[in-house]
């Protein structure tokens, strides 16, 4: 797959191709859909475009939490047979594109055919439809894939982790859900209560419900069992802004400027503000206990 990082202007293809487009954050289910059906047709290449950051960043001029960063969307993509993945740097010039220059950007790709879902829309405050893309190119309308009788996507995902649902937001993402980010140095007060803990820079990516979870950890293309807590350390020096920090279990080792991947499997219990110090670790070693008997 060769991936084209760059403004829209620069991004140029000269072999017929059919294209899927869209943020593709989390490339759940039904996006995977998307790129399947890409994949069927045999007369052209085959390609994904996609915008980095997410258009809602840029256009509410404030952080937007997703599923995926643009390092995860590669390495997704890369699972599929896709010849191309253009990641068009979305900016204020481009958001302002009118269907008629955003129908000449596709022209420019090459796009033979597009496929693409119901509620597509494009160009300048989305005024592009799918009858103005007929207009030049064939267009396979995918209808919409439901769960529980409700639209997958990207928003319903983060409902379900935002009730700690993992397993319904493991099956629409078709793996379990991952946080990647950097080893930051912390208060080391897990250090003291025989429990150390790496805290993670998570960025902007969207945190599941607040809580104690059982993870997996990958560090250095090992994975190891974890215990990640998300919250705001209301017993112990309390944190405004929410925490990301995981216990290895049978690890001791010094992994400050390193970047992990956290994978969340089961959430245990919600966070809870305890009277002292000891009751804290009562909690936390049955916690631990927990963990190890879902490693069995």
């Amino acid at each position: 797959m060769k991936i084209i990082i760059d403004q829209y202007q620069h991004i140029k293809n000269n072999e017929p191709i059919t294209i899927t487009m869209g943020n593709f954050d989390g490339l759940h289910l039904g996006h995977q859909q998307l790129i399947e059906r890409v994949l069927s047709y045999k007369d052209t290449k085959h390609a994904i475009l996609t915008f980095d950051p997410h258009p809602s960043a840029v256009l509410r001029k404030q952080p937007f939490r997703t599923l995926t960063q643009r390092n995860d969307k590669i390495e997704l993509f890369s699972r599929f047979a896709l010849d191309y993945a253009f990641i068009v740097n979305f900016d204020i010039p481009f958001s302002h594109l009118s269907v008629e220059q955003f129908i000449q950007f596709l022209k420019d790709l090459s796009v033979v055919r597009l496929v693409i879902g119901r509620d597509a829309r494009f160009a300048y405050r989305g005024e592009g439809t799918i009858d103005h893309l007929k207009k030049y190119f064939m267009v396979d309308v995918l209808d919409d894939m439901l769960y529980n009788n409700t639209r997958v996507s990207t928003t319903y995902i983060k409902d379900f982790l935002t009730s700690g649902d993992l397993g319904s937001a493991r099956k629409l993402l078709n793996r379990h859900y991952h946080i990647k980010g950097i080893v930051v140095h912390g208060n080391k007060v897990g250090h003291k209560l025989g429990f150390p803990t790496a805290n993670i820079d998570y960025g902007q990516y969207f945190l599941p419900k607040m809580g104690v979870y059982y993870v997996r950890v990958l560090l250095d293309d090992k994975w190891h069992h974890g215990m990640a807590n998300i919250g705001n350390n209301p017993t112990l020096n309390y944190s405004f802004e929410k925490r990301l920090e995981v216990y290895i279990l049978d690890f001791d080792q010094n992994i400050y400027g390193k970047e992990v991947e956290i994978a969340f499997f089961h959430y245990l219990r919600q966070e809870l503000k305890f009277k002292n110090k000891r009751e804290l670790i009562e909690q936390l070693k049955k916690d631990e206990e927990a963990v190890r008997n879902l490693t069995i």
